[in-house]
């Protein structure tokens, strides 16, 4: 039994007593352990919980190829787009309690939205419809969101991923370059390399950067992974007037008790922090090695307070202040654990209420969350865009939420 993973209340249970077999997870167990012995990773962490029980746990090797700290359910990873759901849950918790309502204008908190145009051939057009924070828009990216990718070498995370909900993967992030897959998009490609040099460093200054340029498409008419999420964060800011970072605290990491996630990591838990790499190969003689990113020791990275990295808004460091979990040519908002990414998904298989018996969502918005909604009107205009998740996972993406198909209650005490 994980200690760690026990005193927040998952205890252990092997799959066939819940009706599952075990086999599939051992093969998996074992293809992870021989993509680390090839060197594609010093280190992995993953979990899969069924009915409020831990019944997978595979930890391997360390936070970096020093092998100094052991992985553990607690190192810290950069989650990137797993912070799609956590802005989304902060949003929907404000809509919960009557702040909000799905079908407000986005320019209602931002005005100049309600000039935005739409690129139409070599000119533009006005909109057509409003841009509101209704599910068809912010949350599901029909918005007609400003589309970028990121295209390069491999990178692998030098560990994790729960990536999204039960079972876990190992993430890969495109670096290091931008690159445009149409045209169009190139228009944005300035916004990217203004975040990578600081001059956009706050999501109200990237809301109006956005506001001088033209959307793809006209809102609610196709589908882009994009920049939606950041535009929310804003407006959760203006709402509350309160920074995005303590909206996600105090509405999402302290009732769900994410208590390792953070964005800033102080020295205390400089230890917990896994290393970031980028897969490198030799396409003459085969040889692959991993290339130490983000500083050459753990005080040097981006999130470590203190460091000179740490990325500063006016001088005052303040972290990654994305609201989709990207920001620029790779940074990542927010670091979470293995363990709290857990616990967020036993909240939601509670049906919004945490692992120590809060309150985070209404059941009815859980459900709603749940439900399959790009799927009830085809909302692209191409096959499974980037984002959409896969038909073969009867996945469906809802502000970076997977359609969740299980669920089971689980209760304990409040953690000490």
């Amino acid at each position: 039994m994980s200690a760690a993973m026990s005193a927040v209340g998952f205890h252990t249970a092997s799959p066939e007593a819940l009706g599952i077999d075990s086999k599939p997870l051992e093969r998996h167990r074992q293809r992870i352990k021989d993509h680390q012995e090839r060197g594609v990773f010093p280190g992995f962490a993953e979990g899969v919980i069924a009915d409020g029980k831990s019944i997978f746990l595979n930890l391997r090797g360390f936070t970096d190829k020093n092998k100094k700290h052991k992985m553990s359910e607690r190192t810290l990873f950069q989650g990137y787009s797993m912070m799609k759901p956590i802005t989304a849950t902060a949003f929907m918790s404000l809509v919960d309690d009557g702040m909000f309502k799905l079908d407000d204008p986005v320019e209602k908190y931002i005005p100049a939205f309600k000039m935005l145009r739409v690129k139409r051939g070599k000119g533009t057009e006005p909109m057509r419809e409003t841009m509101t924070l209704r599910i068809s828009f912010c949350l599901t990216r029909t918005e007609s969101s400003h589309r970028l990718r990121l295209c390069g070498q491999s990178c692998t995370l030098a560990a994790l991923h729960v990536h999204h909900w039960i079972f876990s993967k190992r993430c890969i992030i495109c670096l290091p370059w931008l690159a445009c897959a149409q045209n169009s998009e190139k228009l944005y490609k300035t916004i990217a390399t203004k975040q990578e040099r600081g001059e956009i460093d706050t999501l109200e200054k990237l809301c109006n950067e956005l506001c001088s340029l033209p959307l793809l498409f006209q809102p609610g008419s196709d589908y882009a992974y994009g920049m939606s999420l950041d535009v929310l964060g804003h407006v959760m800011q203006l709402a509350t007037g309160k920074p995005l970072r303590r909206i996600i605290q105090s509405r999402v990491l302290e009732p769900v008790g994410m208590r390792d996630s953070c964005f800033l990591v102080p020295a205390s838990k400089l230890h917990q922090l896994a290393t970031y790499y980028r897969l490198m190969r030799d396409p003459v003689k085969g040889k692959r090695w991993l290339q130490r990113l983000d500083g050459s020791k753990a005080r040097d990275s981006m999130y470590a307070k203190g460091s000179r990295a740490v990325y500063r808004s006016l001088g005052v460091p303040t972290g990654v202040p994305a609201g989709g979990g990207l920001w620029g040519a790779g940074r990542s908002t927010m670091l979470f654990s293995l363990r709290d990414i857990l616990l967020y998904c036993q909240m939601l298989l509670n049906s919004g209420r945490s692992v120590s018996g809060r309150r985070v969502l209404k059941e009815s918005t859980v459900r709603s969350l749940q439900t399959d909604w790009l799927r009830l009107k085809r909302a692209s205009k191409i096959r499974d865009p980037p984002g959409w998740g896969s038909p073969d996972d009867s996945q469906s993406f809802i502000g970076g939420f997977v359609y969740i198909v299980r669920s089971a209650s689980l209760t304990c005490p409040p953690q000490q």
